[in-house]
């Protein structure tokens, strides 16, 4: 089993975002210690990250390549290349488990994430993605469609469908799966639902402070 993380050093949304501190801690490295019983491989273009990794026992950080880089300057990620990439380099068995995640997922635990693997080892499901489940009433903005409810009724929130929306959190698959589909969501996957504050993912200042206000709550 390997967990695979992906570490920007420039962020849009948020200038140097996974460097900004969240209760006096960089916010890159919150993820990464909580995962020290686990073996993690970085891929980044942060030198300060690489050098910070080279003390850890359990990461083995190396640098992005400069077409990953390249690419990313069009519409689309390199996320999918960059997991290929890592699987070619480091991952030999076709059927270890990798585990990608995000370090803008600060809250999310260790034992949340063997919990999951440990339903993909059940051989049911052939992927695991951590999800968020939300019962509002909700419409396709392009539209205005009704997704989960009749608009000629008022129904009870509590009654409505639920909408099934990535967090980010995780991934989970094993590497055959990953080879056949080039995608980290299998043909049958198991959507695993987290809840506050592990489902928080930092996108914008809104999720910053949003997570800032929690783990001070936390520490306190």
């Amino acid at each position: 089993m390997k967990v695979f993380i992906i570490i920007k050093e420039i962020s849009e949304r948020i200038p140097k975002k996974n460097f900004q501190l969240l209760d006096d801690l960089p916010l890159w490295k919150h993820l990464v210690k909580e995962l020290q019983d686990l073996d993690v491989y970085i891929d980044t273009d942060s030198k300060l990250i690489l050098n910070e990794c080279s003390n850890m026992n359990n990461v083995i950080a190396y640098p992005r390549k400069q077409k990953f880089i390249d690419f990313e300057s069009g519409e689309l990620s390199p996320a999918l290349l960059m997991i290929d990439n890592f699987l070619d380099t480091f991952v030999e068995d076709d059927n270890e488990i990798i585990i990608t995640t995000h370090v803008t997922s600060p809250f999310l635990k260790q034992e949340t994430i063997l919990d999951a693997v440990n339903i993909l080892k059940k051989g049911i499901y052939d992927s695991i993605h951590s999800v968020t489940k939300h019962q509002e009433f909700s419409w396709l903005e392009n539209n205005m469609e009704p997704i989960n409810f009749k608009p000629n009724v008022v129904q009870k929130t509590q009654d409505l469908p639920s909408i099934i929306m990535s967090n980010g959190g995780f991934f989970i698959f094993k590497k055959k799966t990953f080879k056949q589909l080039n995608n980290r969501i299998g043909n049958n996957p198991y959507y695993y639902p987290l809840s506050i504050p592990e489902s928080i993912e930092i996108d914008n200042y809104d999720d910053l402070n949003l997570a800032r206000l929690v783990k001070k709550g936390l520490c306190n």
